[in-house]
């Protein structure tokens, strides 16, 4: 049987880069659209901020599909916050032996390694949402980002996809674009400045 990769580092680093993402918007950019359609800045920041709860509701047994898909969040505070619960969260994965255990992924029985590729997948797409959304740069670390569209990749090979489904179909991403917005593209986003 080949070795379950252990996504724990990548999550880590994905949780920090949406950190520092979220401590940089402003109040002002709140009520602001943002690629997730049925999420303003605001919105997003609540569904990024109910994702800690969920990560560790995994390890720990739970169904994460009982729990908010949005939290309440202290608008002051709200980076901090994150990069907090975040780390606990991270921290719930400690036991080595989780990667290989099945668990209650958001879409369903999985080893535990592949519902943590899912939440790396997850964090790095919403941190590209409130980048792009908050001007900020949209592009983290590449390395991250490839096992990020692996994930992809291999997760959504058969799943539908569109209307009504958690990701859209590909679109072309604009030319010139950095791994991150590639990997957005690939997963149905698409962003309009204008």
């Amino acid at each position: 049987m080949d070795q379950l990769p252990d996504f724990r580092p990548d999550l880590d680093a994905a949780q920090s880069w949406v950190t520092d993402l979220i401590s940089a918007v402003r109040p002002a950019q709140l009520d602001a659209p943002t690629p997730c359609a049925e999420y303003d800045v605001r919105g997003l920041l609540q569904h990024i901020s109910a994702l800690p709860a969920k990560i560790a509701a995994v390890a720990t047994g739970g169904n994460p599909r009982e729990l908010p898909s949005q939290v309440a969040i202290d608008e002051d505070g709200v980076g901090q916050r994150y990069g907090e619960e975040a780390g606990a969260a991270l921290g719930a994965w400690a036991d080595d032996t989780l990667l290989s255990t099945t668990v209650t992924a958001p879409w369903g029985p999985a080893p535990g390694a592949a519902a943590l590729g899912g939440f790396v997948m997850e964090t790095v797409t919403h941190g590209w949402d409130l980048a792009v959304a908050t001007g900020q740069d949209p592009e983290a670390d590449p390395a991250l980002v490839a096992k990020a569209r692996a994930i992809g990749e291999h997760a959504l090979a058969e799943a539908p996809r569109g209307p009504g489904m958690p990701f859209g179909v590909p679109v072309e991403a604009p030319v010139g674009a950095g791994p991150t917005t590639q990997l957005a593209a690939f997963l149905g986003r698409s962003w309009d400045r204008a």
